[in-house]
């Protein structure tokens, strides 16, 4: 199944932002395990380099970028999924461009922790990592 992933999962388990640890870790592990297949959107990719940098360093930082790559698949962001975000219209622009990537490379669900933010959101499930977790349980 593919999933495609909101940037605030990845860094719940890379900073280890607790109470979301746990649950975007479990998640974490389910891609690299290969049970799921999880895309990030290219811009998800420059802005957790940012933060990482920011907060701990270009060392660190490209030592997590380099575990992420090997995760994760990239959803790229072409000038047509801009475009569209754009005439979609929704309140924050980041995430009409996430739901247009998730929607470009066939994912079955958006996992996020914002599932607010995506209520305009049509054609994907959007569901926060518990629910998502609990779906897959039954």
């Amino acid at each position: 199944m593919k999933v495609f992933i909101d940037t605030n999962l990845i860094l719940d388990v890379l900073a280890e932002r607790r109470p979301f640890y746990e649950t975007s870790a479990r998640i974490w592990e389910l891609v690299e395990s290969r049970d799921l297949k999880g895309y990030l959107s290219a811009t998800s990719i420059t802005d957790i380099f940012y933060i990482l940098n920011k907060q701990l360093g270009p060392k660190k930082a490209y030592h997590f970028m380099n575990k992420i790559m090997m995760v994760f698949d990239i959803a790229s962001v072409s000038q047509a999924d801009i475009r569209k975000a754009l005439n979609l219209g929704f309140q924050d622009f980041e995430d009409t461009l996430q739901v247009v990537c998730a929607k470009k490379i066939g994912a079955t669900y958006l996992i996020t922790r914002n599932t607010e933010d995506y209520q305009q959101a049509e054609g994907i499930e959007v569901v926060d990592p518990e629910t998502f977790l609990l779906s897959l349980a039954r």
